[in-house]
C-alpha cells in the first residue's frame, strides 16, 4: 500500500473511531463539534499546508464533572493528489469554574502531521498544558519534552483576547511565544514569536473570520523555511 493510500487509510480510521468513541458515552454527557473550511492552514503563526484550502472536522466531548476531550483530522487539497490528509490533532483536559468569572483549565495535546504537510516528512508533538480563560482574555502554558521530535524540551506561551464591537462582531487577537528550554549557544533553535489579529463574525451556527497572521524568523520551528511569514487567512465554520 504506497503512502497516500495508507494516509487516507489512517484518516477514516481515526474519523470513524472517534465518532464512535464520542456517541458511546452516557446520555447526561455532551457532544458537539465543528466543520470548518480555512484559505490555508497555520500552526503558531507558520505555514503548514503549504498555502492551500484545508477542511478540519472537530468532534467534542464535555462531561458536566468537568471532563473533556477531543480531536480532529483535517485534508488539504494538494497540489498534485487532490485532497489529502493533513493533520489529526487529540486532546484531554479539565476545566473548573473560579471565582470572578475565571475558568482553570489543563490537559494534554497530540499532534500529528502527515506527509502532505509542511513539516519535513511529518512528524508529531505531545504537550501538557495549564491555563486560565476569562470572559475576554485567557493565557495557557504548554510544555512539551520534545516538540516534533528535536532533542530539547519547550515552552509555548500564549495570550487570547477579544471584545465585542457590534451584535455578532467581534474582534480578536492573539500572540505567542516558543521557547527553547535548553537551547544552548546553537543559532539555529532560538525562540519564535507568533501573532494573530482579526474579526469574526457569527450568523446563526456559521462563524466567518478573517485573520492576519505571521512568526519572527524560524530559528526553532517545525516547518520548512518559508519566505512569507504573514498572511491573511480566511476561514469559516459550522458548529453542530
Amino acid at each position: 500500500m504506497n503512502a497516500a493510500r495508507s494516509s487516507a487509510c489512517r484518516a477514516a480510521f481515526a474519523a470513524m473511531f472517534l465518532a464512535a468513541g464520542l456517541t458511546a458515552f452516557p446520555a447526561a454527557a455532551q457532544w458537539g463539534g465543528s466543520l470548518t473550511l480555512s484559505s490555508q492552514a497555520r500552526l503558531r503563526g507558520q505555514p503548514v499546508s503549504d498555502h492551500r484550502p484545508v477542511v478540519a472536522l472537530e468532534l467534542v466531548h464535555d462531561d458536566p464533572g468537568g471532563f473533556y476531550l477531543g480531536g480532529s483530522a483535517s485534508v488539504v487539497a494538494s497540489g498534485d493528489s487532490g485532497l489529502q490528509p493533513l493533520a489529526f490533532i487529540q486532546y484531554a483536559g479539565f476545566a473548573r469554574r473560579l471565582p470572578h468569572g475565571l475558568v482553570m483549565d489543563m490537559g494534554i495535546v497530540h499532534g500529528g502531521y502527515t506527509e502532505y504537510s509542511e513539516i519535513a516528512e511529518g512528524g508529531s508533538y505531545t504537550e501538557a498544558y495549564v491555563g486560565l480563560i476569562g470572559p475576554h482574555l485567557s493565557g495557557h502554558l504548554f510544555l512539551s519534552p520534545a516538540y516534533f521530535h528535536h532533542d530539547r524540551p519547550t515552552l509555548y506561551a500564549e495570550l487570547e483576547g477579544h471584545v465585542d464591537i457590534a451584535r455578532n462582531t467581534s474582534l480578536f487577537a492573539h500572540a505567542g511565544l516558543l521557547a527553547q528550554l535548553r537551547g544552548g549557544a546553537d543559532p539555529t533553535r532560538g525562540n519564535v514569536v507568533d501573532w494573530r489579529i482579526g474579526m469574526r463574525r457569527r450568523f446563526g451556527r456559521i462563524d466567518a473570520e478573517a485573520a492576519w497572521t505571521g512568526f519572527t524568523e524560524d530559528k526553532g520551528g517545525y516547518a520548512r523555511r518559508d519566505r512569507k511569514n504573514g498572511a491573511l487567512v480566511l476561514a469559516i465554520a459550522y458548529a453542530f
